[in-house]
């Protein structure tokens, strides 16, 4: 079977020829196989001209798995070398040039001092997947928003440079916020995890992360994770509980543990 493969975009109905090419159910993920490594550069056009909505939840979630999950993956590579290079730092090794420069780089990207490498592994951290799954959904109208089919944008993030994204039609005459575009679906899920991992809004968000890696008493001492993202929206507790049924109807928590496929060499793509 082939587990990776690209296209920079699809209709609906060569979106649907390439995932049965490749056997992408999502009742096998919910059993534990693994994702194939399915990446598609842009949200399908027509995707809200598929009038089953249950067909185009599972269609979205197969479109924006795979890439959530490389892009934590990613994440955790960079982490995993982060906490490397600090233990040798503690240890007293000498660390190279092309190695500090890279500290320094992940210094400057997530907007930390190095001196305090403990703020840094703070940030460098992969974002649960059920939380993820549930804000594109929340925020894209599961892929069908103006917002996800002509630029997207899953996440709903503003920009306020004028060009740099889409006008909302909505927009009061005094406000000067656009939604901010994206290349690719990829850039726009990791433009999201890069805000939740760097924005000082989201400070508490990424100490409660950190203490759930400490322990299980300390999981249960903090409060959920998921509640300390009402300030991602202007309707703060509300936009939680629209958070929490998402993840609840949809059981995206049976995708937490959810890995992608071996890397191989895709045959040929769709």
């Amino acid at each position: 079977m082939t587990t990776h493969a690209e296209a920079d975009q699809f209709d609906m109905a060569s979106l649907e020829t390439a995932m049965d090419q490749i056997d992408y159910q999502l009742q096998d993920i919910r059993k534990g196989h693994p994702v194939p490594r399915f990446y598609v550069e842009q949200i399908p056009v027509d995707i809200d001209d598929i009038t089953d909505v249950e067909q185009r939840k599972k269609t979205f979630i197969k479109l924006v798995l795979p890439l959530i999950l490389s892009t934590n993956e990613k994440i955790l590579e960079r982490r995993e070398r982060l906490a490397d290079l600090l233990k040798k730092k503690e240890q007293g090794e000498r660390i190279g040039p092309s190695d500090r420069k890279w500290l320094d780089q992940m210094a400057v990207r997530y907007r930390e001092d190095i001196a305090d490498p403990e703020r840094l592994m703070l940030k460098v951290d992969k974002v649960p997947v059920s939380l993820a799954l549930a804000q594109a959904v929340e925020e894209s109208g599961w892929g069908t928003s103006r917002f996800a089919r002509e630029g997207n944008a899953l996440f709903g993030q503003r920009v306020w440079s004028t060009g740099k994204g889409i006008v909302p039609e909505e927009r009061a005459e005094n406000e000067t916020h656009e939604v901010k575009a994206f290349k690719s679906i990829a850039d726009s899920i990791t433009a999201y995890i890069h805000n939740l991992n760097s924005h000082a809004a989201y400070a508490e968000f990424r100490e409660i992360r950190a203490r759930h890696h400490s322990g299980v008493q300390a999981a249960y001492e903090d409060p959920p994770l998921i509640d300390t993202l009402h300030v991602y929206s202007e309707k703060g507790p509300e936009y939680v509980d629209n958070l929490r049924s998402l993840i609840e109807i949809n059981q995206f928590d049976d995708f937490e543990d959810a890995i992608l496929a071996p890397e191989q060499l895709a045959a040929n793509r769709p």
